[in-house]
């Protein structure tokens, strides 16, 4: 691991030389926790906007429309059908 500049905050940043991953030393966010998320979710079926989301619980608007991605890929199944036969058969 070596030191690789510094982030916007001046924080130095680290390089790990054989994956190439980054990282900062001492973040000042953490994950987010499971209470929060579920404060996400239950706004969502509430259908309010993300931006609204984002202001209400100080998350970013990214992280939320990762989430929000992700929560409507795993919860939302898609099934077409069956195929509909064409006229000109």
């Amino acid at each position: 691991m070596v030191r690789n500049g510094h982030n916007r905050a001046g924080f130095p940043n680290f390089l790990y030389r054989s994956c190439g991953r980054q990282l900062v030393a001492r973040p000042r966010k953490g994950p987010v926790p499971d209470e929060t998320r579920e404060l996400v979710r239950r706004l969502l079926r509430e259908r309010m906007s993300l931006r609204g989301i984002a202001r209400a619980t100080g998350l970013s608007r990214s992280w939320l429309q990762t989430f929000a991605n992700a929560l409507y890929r795993d919860e939302t199944p898609h099934d077409p059908g069956p195929l509909k036969k064409s006229r000109a058969s």
